[in-house]
């Protein structure tokens, strides 16, 4: 009585099947990435899904988009002769039926242009996706600054107004030892087993930091907008743009301004704000 051999290994099935599950996981990491909250608050307060944070999904969704691709080109490798007389046979379709054709081309074209525009409806998904972003950020549980977590915490206490010996001396009380002016939030946070917020909290004490804005939904408000915002005149809102080589008028958006010269909307946001 012989063993049946085993089946020989079916590569067309295979990469079916990849393309299959690799498109399942650019959609889930996709939606994810969509309501996530923004770097600022999802590395100050160490967010998380499933266990995986900001990063490691967005590392799932890049690393696996290349791969579809990579996976589509040998579908369509496997099934050429198949993909090729089904092309010719929808051009000739195509061909006799302009009309469908030219909508369809119109339309591709036509939001694409809206989408880029920023117009609705197709620029309000882009809203939608920054309002759910948004929707994490709660006054008090975000950083001073954008990516406090990076820096000194000489340079933190200068940019807050909390005095470096009192921000050492408070982290010393709180059970966050071996503070010195050179180290980070993320270090002290990472050493103490604690997140970048809970470090913060203890640094300022009681002492009221001074909280620069973090530039979240500011790109699409112009100067006037924000310099009333921050209790700014506008005219010393537009002296202290000048003086960092950004010419500026009242009705000019903050991310035109800050695409205009090559910087960020938040580096801007701060210039307004005197930080």
């Amino acid at each position: 009585m012989t063993r049946n051999a085993p089946a020989r290994f079916q590569w067309r099935a295979f990469v079916t099947l990849f393309v299959t599950l690799s498109f399942v996981l650019i959609a889930s990491s996709g939606i994810v990435l969509y309501v996530a909250p923004p770097g600022r608050v999802a590395h100050w307060a160490v967010w998380t899904l499933v266990g995986l944070d900001r990063e490691a999904w967005q590392a799932l969704h890049t690393v696996f988009a290349f791969l579809f691709v990579l996976a589509g080109a040998f579908h369509l490798y496997f099934n050429w002769r198949i993909f090729w007389s089904y092309l010719r046979s929808k051009l000739s379709a195509g061909i006799r039926m302009k009309r469908e054709l030219g909508l369809a081309t119109a339309l591709i074209f036509g939001i694409g242009a809206l989408t880029l525009a920023g117009l609705p409806p197709f620029g309000t998904v882009m809203e939608l996706g920054e309002a759910a972003s948004a929707s994490w950020s709660v006054k008090g549980a975000e950083p001073p600054v954008p990516h406090a977590e990076i820096l000194t915490l000489e340079r933190l206490a200068s940019i807050t107004e909390v005095p470096l010996d009192q921000a050492l001396s408070n982290l010393e009380s709180a059970g966050v030892t071996g503070a010195t002016a050179g180290s980070t939030i993320a270090a002290l946070a990472s050493t103490h087993g604690r997140t970048p917020e809970e470090v913060w909290v203890a640094l300022k004490g009681t002492q009221v930091a001074k909280e620069v804005p973090s530039g979240g939904g500011y790109g699409r408000k112009t100067v006037a907008e924000v310099c009333t915002q921050l209790e700014v005149s506008p005219e010393e809102g537009l002296a202290r743009l000048r003086s960092q080589g950004l010419d500026a008028a009242l009705e000019t958006s903050l991310k035109d301004l800050a695409d205009g010269h090559g910087r960020h909307p938040h580096d801007v946001l701060q210039i307004l704000a005197g930080a």
